[in-house]
């Protein structure tokens, strides 16, 4: 007797039907020709990679999102790409030769092995835009710009865009490392919620008053872009490279070139992504949607030149998160 086939999709694999369909390729196809427009280049990176490229100590916590698998062929571990911005990093370090700034963008499909919280699945399409070998504040203000020039080009506007320096939360930890903390993820779970009651609850786990109090004032770091004046006040324990960090994001927000439709929102305290992200972080939020539309930041890219580490600074977004809210014809 044949065994009965169910043709249900596995939980958090989702198909798209028209209209919806069309709307997403629509979107896809605009987001790329901006890009395209901008002077970055298309790049089309393979679905499956072997296991050992995915993540590393730059992201090592991106392999832990990944389908693995053994490759009969090989007999090594193949992935199935949980994130394309890395792959794009592998690009422009192994695959161009030039040591000149490059800029990159790419859209495709990506697969977690867990199910996102933002729309209840493990596969979507990303879409993003790289800016590899250039070090400046000008990237930094480019990639920004860019990514809320994608949101508007997609008919979303009344924007708030979160900045945030990740070199501030890697001071704090080094602070609190001092004591050889084993629940440091506890620390950054309370500070991703923002509560006070948890930090304070960490009061038994080892922690100094001082930092103790450090952690209370990073909490409340949010707000407008006046609370970095408060900032650099309250952050003086962690001495001239915060006041660094902080000069820094204050010129940023001075040089932005954004319009009335988009509101600065600064996030002292935001922890996402810290470990990857090694200077600015940014992101952009709407008002009817609990969580970000896209999201970016300076990180370290794979070095063309051993020792010598490739800067770069992009953004992605979640195309199926982005649908809802947008308005094109």
């Amino acid at each position: 007797m044949a065994t009965k086939i169910d043709w249900n999709l596995p939980e958090g694999v989702e198909e798209i039907l028209p209209p919806k369909a069309m709307k997403v390729e629509k979107l896809r196809r605009k987001l790329i020709d901006l890009y395209v427009s901008s002077g970055y280049e298309f790049i089309l990176p393979p679905l499956i990679e072997f296991s050992e490229t995915l993540g590393g100590e730059a992201h090592e916590e991106l392999s832990s999102y990944a389908f693995t698998f053994e490759d009969e062929l090989s007999g090594k571990n193949l992935s199935i790409r949980p994130d394309i911005s890395e792959q794009a990093s592998r690009i422009d370090a192994y695959r161009i030769e030039s040591i000149k700034p490059v800029r990159l963008c790419y859209a495709g499909d990506v697969v977690k092995n867990k199910i996102s919280p933002i729309h209840r699945s493990r596969t979507t399409i990303q879409v993003g835009a790289e800016i590899y070998g250039d070090h400046s504040m000008d990237a930094d203000l480019e990639s920004i710009q860019l990514m809320i020039k994608s949101l508007i080009n997609l008919g979303i506007d009344t924007i708030t865009l979160s900045l945030g320096h990740a070199g501030l939360i890697s001071l704090v930890m080094e602070e609190l490392g001092k004591n050889n903390l084993s629940h440091i993820q506890d620390i950054e779970a309370a500070l991703s919620r923002k509560s006070q009651s948890d930090i304070r609850a960490l009061n038994n786990k080892d922690l100094t008053e001082d930092q103790i109090n450090l952690l209370l004032d990073l909490c409340n770091l949010y707000g407008k872009k006046e609370i970095i004046d408060s900032a650099h006040k309250k952050l003086k324990i962690l001495g001239k490279e915060a006041k660094d960090y902080l000069s820094y994001l204050e010129r940023v927000v001075e040089n932005l070139d954004l319009d009335e439709r988009v509101k600065i929102h600064i996030d002292l305290g935001e922890v996402h992504g810290f470990r990857y992200h090694n200077g600015i972080v940014f992101s952009a939020f709407i008002e009817n949607a609990g969580y970000c539309l896209s999201k970016g930041g300076r990180y370290d890219g794979l070095s063309k030149v051993e020792n010598l580490p490739r800067s770069a600074v992009g953004f992605d977004l979640d195309l199926l998160a982005v649908v809802n809210f947008a308005n094109i014809p």
